[in-house]
């Protein structure tokens, strides 16, 4: 549920909004919603992940993949589908961290009851 909650919402935010809510929006759903460490940062990790690299494919596929050739050119990469791959690489880290620090400051500001005291 979190994975589709983040790829719908950054999806549709990415069309009005810059490209640095890919961040925030796994840290508010992480912040919002209890998980573990390594789900919240694999769910940001593969939502981000796999929007960026559809919708790069997208655009890809849309311009003959000219574009995407031309900026690979720039970096020296050999082809526009490797410039795809790492682009959804950077995403999928900046939204895997992004989910973990959110489910972190959540831990922190919002603590289980301490074990072991009863009164």
């Amino acid at each position: 549920m979190n994975f589709l909650i983040i790829l719908l919402i950054t999806a549709l935010l990415q069309i009005v909004a810059p490209w640095w809510v890919v961040a925030i929006v796994p840290f508010l759903v992480f912040l919002i919603r209890q998980t573990n460490a390594s789900n919240a940062f694999w769910t940001g990790f593969a939502a981000i992940a796999l929007l960026w690299m559809a919708y790069g494919f997208y655009l890809h596929f849309l311009s003959d993949g000219a574009m995407s050739d031309r900026i690979a050119g720039i970096f020296s990469l050999p082809n526009g589908i490797v410039l795809l791959l790492i682009s959804a690489l950077v995403g999928g880290l900046t939204g895997g961290l992004a989910g973990l620090s959110g489910l972190l400051v959540r831990r922190i500001f919002i603590s289980a009851p301490p074990r072991g005291i009863s009164l």
